[in-house]
């Protein structure tokens, strides 16, 4: 009985089954391979959008349980695995074990665990014996209860930034802008004891971009982040618009954070500080593609550039090839926020409301449906209600229009309020 080539992907979050589908597509055309999902909960979609779901544990401490299994149902439904994709932060480290485990392009485990846990960079960091002139660690540390948290708040100067340590899609990260605050910050962040609390610096003046690899290649994502108590990216733009010198400190920034951990990784998503004294701190790291579109950004955005179908070359033929993508403009997603807490009632038929305002409309998603809860405080990238993507040739134009077409979309988006109606007496 002959067996069937496959290609594994390992995690992913929800939000990013078009990904998966995508990927499919691919490992067909490219392969003749089919796409196996791993997963820790089947989702409805999964199936549809994979050949094979098999479901594992993606914690670290299960990695040696969650290989074994993964490599019994590998023989036993006779796959032939030839690529390993790590997809989501959580599926790193089993990505590493597998890519070991068969021989193919990837890499170790104790490399993987930097992509999952923010503190660990942060230790390679602090011992590194050489870095970028301009480079600058953050101070970081894990804290393990709410006294300490005050504490250390109080050492930082009363202002610091708190985040889970092995979480992405912005969730539980949060400002702290006076001891007062801790309390509730800490209550919030209680769902994340397990992994890990980090608390760091507060870096103010400063801008935030993204150093994206993929296979050898490299480009600067700009990213814009809600105000407020909670810090959500609700922009990206692929190329950031850099002088010369900020993309060479960026680019420094990026390269050097990837060589802390490892030159064998095939995607790269390192977030970046650029302070206003043009210095440059790391964020985090994380091993696998950049979320919000990216890729896709990048694919618009670049002259004959598919960072999806590279890193699937990668992963089967351990494919580097240092090139610069070329430029063709600008492309840019912006995120949809809701005005109000309620219901979702109704929407705008954003292609007519986008050509009534002579924007050119690359794409445009609704991520909540009819009749689901909405709310207006935006807590991380899963709060909000949907996403527009635009090009233009102009960065300044590209931003106008992203910001009146996005103010445009959410005012008139329809809520039934859930407040309780006033009370009459009588």
């Amino acid at each position: 009985m002959n067996m069937t080539s496959c290609v594994v992907v390992v995690g992913y979050n929800g939000g990013r089954v078009h990904d998966i589908q995508k990927l499919r597509d691919l490992c067909k055309s490219m392969y003749d391979a089919r796409l196996v999902l791993l997963v820790e909960h089947i989702q409805p979609h999964d199936d549809q959008v994979a050949d094979h779901v098999c479901s594992t544990s993606l914690a670290e401490n299960d990695v040696a349980a969650s290989l074994e299994l993964v490599v019994g149902c590998l023989k036993a439904d006779r796959w032939k695995l030839i690529g390993v994709l790590p997809f989501s932060d959580r599926g790193v480290v089993l990505g590493a074990a597998l890519a070991s485990h068969f021989g193919l392009p990837g890499i170790t485990q104790a490399q993987a665990r930097a992509g999952l846990d923010k503190q660990v960079l942060r230790k390679l960091e602090a011992s590194a014996t050489t870095a970028p002139e301009d480079y600058r660690p953050v101070a970081s540390i894990r804290v393990e209860s709410l006294a300490e948290l005050r504490q250390r708040v109080i050492e930082l100067g009363g202002k610091a930034f708190i985040k889970p340590a092995c979480e992405g899609a912005s969730r539980g990260c949060r400002v702290i802008r006076h001891p007062s605050e801790c309390d509730e910050a800490w209550q919030a962040l209680k769902p994340y004891l397990e992994g890990g609390i980090v608390l760091e610096e507060l870096i103010q003046n400063a801008r935030e971009f993204s150093w994206d690899f993929v296979a050898g290649s490299t480009w600067i994502t700009e990213k814009t982040t809600t105000d407020g108590a909670y810090r959500a990216e609700i922009q990206q733009v692929v190329p950031a618009p850099l002088t010369p010198d900020a993309q060479i400190r960026l680019m420094a920034a990026g390269r050097h954070m990837a060589g802390l951990v490892s030159q064998d990784n095939g995607a790269w998503h390192n977030e970046v500080f650029y302070r206003a004294n043009h210095r440059t701190s790391a964020v985090e790291t994380n091993m696998r593609p950049g979320g919000m579109h990216i890729w896709d950004l990048a694919k618009r955005a670049f002259v004959d550039f598919d960072p999806w179908e590279r890193w699937i070359r990668w992963a089967v033929e351990g494919q580097i090839d240092s090139y610069d993508p070329v430029p063709r403009g600008y492309c840019g997603i912006r995120l949809l926020r809701a005005t109000a807490v309620g219901l979702l009632r109704d929407v705008p038929d954003i292609q007519a409301l986008a050509r009534s305002m002579d924007i050119d409309l690359e794409e445009a998603v609704l991520t909540k449906r009819i009749g689901d809860s909405v709310t207006a405080l935006v807590k991380d990238n899963f709060s909000f209600i949907g996403h527009i993507v635009l090009f233009n040739e102009d960065y300044q134009q590209l931003g106008n229009d992203l910001l009146r077409l996005a103010e445009a979309i959410e005012s008139r988006v329809g809520i039934t309020s859930l407040a309780s109606p006033a009370r009459v007496w009588s």
